[in-house]
């Protein structure tokens, strides 16, 4: 028999707090819609997992680990059986220190108590459940944003309509999966749902959750307000919102448009699905270590003259400074990686840090022996770094662009694709 619970808790900054996510900072000025902390735990005999997801950009390390620590002390969870993930608003609270931003100390203590919270209170109601898996698809709100040019050039996000886009440089991933929560006596206890495109549809100063906060809204119209929407970003760090040939751009509220799409294909999903009350639950973590980029001599005589000369470009004067930054803390660094796995009867969730490119999150899903495998990135609390292709390096644009932050070496994508496969493999 399984059990299963699901719980929410806000997790809304005060007004005035730091909205990371852009170059330079964002103080919230208002709310478009609340922000939480959702989780689910899933209970067998032999095994319990919590899967955390916070509407939030980033979750440091440090946060993470005191997460893992609260949890574990109220529930007795194993850390590798502790996921916490961010759904990657952009608008959301001040987690973050980088790009002219900082982190706020007293909202990320506050955040782990929420989050741990609601980890607590998905335990207290676990009841016995049903669950079960489907996937469904979606290509027409989700686009690769890096283009080959005609005059021979590469663009990241070029504009919309503009006459020198060629080609995408590569794909997206469309496919939809859902897992279905049900108490014993049918009623909707809540879903998961994973999808793959960068979550930064909003802009402006007020707090808003993004389109995963619409698809949560639209799942509760369908289902009722007791059903918890829980959302995991899939490996969209080359994709995003923007049709560059400008058929599939709202100039209003595009995060509720594609909310909505999304929450009907979801809810169309869910309705198909067939539930089970039996399902193995088993979970695992493994780690490497990289060594980070460091900027070359060169690099760092151009950042230190763009600094001295000053610019009116913003975006290259962040740069320079990170570049200085770098090399005036820590020139030479090493990065410890975690890779978590968990199985969930026919179900994997694949735990991965960073902002991973779309290539990575294919490739996993082909070698998995799971029927269905969630790709879950920016959890276990590594800092907001993209990881690129050997091919992105090769082509440049803004994602394997160096900054404090980003700076993770060429093969660091090819090593998270081969432990998550070795140990999706172990969970067979």
């Amino acid at each position: 028999m399984i059990r299963c619970g699901m719980a929410e808790v806000d997790i809304t900054p005060a007004l005035g707090s730091e909205i990371p996510g852009y170059f330079g900072p964002r103080l919230g000025s208002g709310m478009k819609d609340p922000l939480y902390a959702k989780s689910l735990v899933t209970e067998t005999e032999t095994c319990i997992a919590v899967i955390i997801a916070l509407d939030s950009i980033s979750v440091p390390r440090e946060t993470v680990q005191t997460i893992r620590k609260l949890v574990g002390e109220a529930v007795h969870i194993e850390p590798a059986a502790i996921f916490v993930s961010a759904t990657h608003t952009h608008t959301g609270g001040p987690v973050s220190t980088g790009l002219g931003c900082t982190e706020n100390p007293a909202y990320l203590e506050w955040l782990a108590q929420k989050a741990a919270d609601s980890a607590i209170l998905a335990y207290r109601t676990r009841k016995a459940a049903r669950i079960g898996f489907g996937r469904g698809h979606e290509a027409d709100i989700a686009f690769n944003r890096r283009f080959f040019m005609k005059d021979g050039t590469f663009r990241t996000n070029p504009g919309i309509g503009n006459p020198l886009v060629d080609r995408a440089a590569g794909p997206i991933d469309p496919e939809v999966l859902v897992m279905r929560i049900d108490d014993a006596d049918g009623n909707p206890i809540g879903i998961v749902t994973n999808y793959a495109c960068h979550t930064d549809t909003v802009g402006g100063s007020e707090y808003c959750a993004d389109y995963p906060g619409e698809l949560s809204r639209f799942v509760k119209r369908a289902l009722g307000d007791q059903a918890v929407s829980l959302f995991l970003l899939g490996a969209c760090g080359n994709i995003n919102h923007i049709d560059v040939s400008g058929k599939r751009n709202k100039a209003v509220d595009h995060y509720r448009w594609m909310g909505r799409i999304l929450g009907a294909e979801v809810v169309k999903v869910r309705e198909k699905i067939d539930v089970g009350g039996e399902a193995r639950i088993e979970a695992l973590s493994g780690y490497f270590t990289v060594e980070l980029r460091s900027p070359t001599e060169e690099e760092a005589d151009a950042a230190g003259m763009v600094v001295q000369k000053g610019t009116s470009d913003v975006r290259e004067a962040t740069y320079a400074r990170e570049i200085l930054k770098i090399m005036e803390e820590c020139p030479t660094a090493s990065r410890e990686v975690e890779v978590q796995a968990l199985r969930i009867g026919e179900l994997s969730v694949v735990g991965l840090p960073g902002e991973i490119f779309v290539e990575f999150g294919l490739d996993i899903k082909r070698q998995s022996p799971s029927a269905y495998t969630m790709i879950d990135t920016m959890c276990n609390g590594t800092i907001r770094a993209y990881i690129c292709t050997r091919e992105a390096h090769r082509q440049g644009g803004y994602e394997p662009r160096m900054t404090f932050r980003n700076r993770f070496p060429e093969e660091t994508g090819e090593r998270l694709v081969e432990l998550a496969v070795q140990l999706l493999n172990r969970l067979q």
